[in-house]
């Protein structure tokens, strides 16, 4: 789903920012900055890459102070992308009048309705998946889950699709959602393909999902920095990376939205299912590698 912010389960927080046992340079930063704003929003698993970013990098870990920033990055591009929806939503919210608003404050009550079972998630599960978050079999797995749902997902052909996604939508892309706390499990790709098999077109799924990536990134990054904010941990990190990662994951996380809906307009699921599965193979190839 998001990294180490899968419903706010991952890696304990580093008192710096370092790779492995060595401090992260501004390369890395930009780097692994990329490969989460790029892979956060294609249906390919951020953690399945980041797994890979961090082999080839020689890292075991990194700060969650450094993934709260790049997250924090991603959020800024689809607010930005996505500004009108969010404008309508807070019109309809405050009471405003009119099409629009009506518009907005229906689309704000869904999205509340998808973000629910992830945060049921998180608080009852929160143990049970960090204790197979750095399995790299399991990232593997899921990632082949993943592929099978977007191929699933690309081939159904039954029903008349919906423009615009209703409260069965919303709960079944919420559920799926709250599926992707596991790691390998694209949370993009399970909330667009469970959009699909309910009955909305591709691209409608595409922009719901997008838009159900602010509450869910919003809420795991402010517990997050919530305890690292108590712990006093980022007074310890350089600000030269941490803002380096943030507007890498901002600026590729932003062209990345406006790919994809641009691609699925016109395109399919299934170029990014085998993708899925070769990122899961060579994930497994590397997990074989002797140390």
């Amino acid at each position: 789903m998001y990294g180490n912010l899968n419903g706010g389960i991952g890696p304990q927080p580093a008192l710096r920012l370092l790779l492995g046992d060595r401090p992260m340079t501004m390369w890395q930063a930009v780097l692994l900055g990329i490969t989460q704003g790029v892979t956060e929003f294609f249906p390919v698993s951020s953690s399945g890459h980041l797994v890979i970013a961090r082999h080839l990098l020689g890292a075991s870990d990194y700060a969650l102070t450094f993934d709260v920033m790049v997250h924090l990055g991603s959020l800024a591009a689809v607010a930005v992308y996505f500004r009108g929806d969010l404008v309508r939503m807070a019109a309809g919210v405050l009471g405003g009048q009119g099409a629009g608003a009506a518009e907005g404050r229906r689309l704000f009550w869904l999205l509340v309705m998808a973000t629910v079972p992830l945060a049921v998630a998180g608080l009852l599960f929160r143990d049970a998946v960090a204790a197979v978050f750095g399995s790299v079999r399991v990232t593997a797995l899921m990632l082949i889950l993943t592929g099978a749902l977007l191929l699933f997902a690309d081939r159904a052909t039954f029903g008349q699709r919906k423009g615009e996604p209703g409260w069965r939508q919303a709960l079944a892309m919420g559920l799926a959602q709250a599926m992707a706390v596991l790691p390998g499990l694209s949370r993009s790709g399970v909330t667009i393909g469970a959009g699909v098999l309910s009955g909305l077109e591709r691209q409608a799924a595409a922009r719901f999902a997008f838009l159900m990536a602010v509450p869910a990134i919003l809420g795991a990054a402010a517990v997050e920095a919530a305890g690292l904010w108590a712990e006093g941990l980022f007074s310890n990190g350089d600000l030269r990376i941490l803002a380096a990662g943030a507007a890498a994951a901002a600026v590729s996380s932003y062209t990345a939205i406006a790919a994809f809906v641009r691609f699925v307009a016109r395109g399919r699921l299934a170029p990014f299912a085998y993708y899925t599965w070769a990122v899961a193979a060579i994930i497994l190839l590397l997990s074989m590698r002797p140390a």
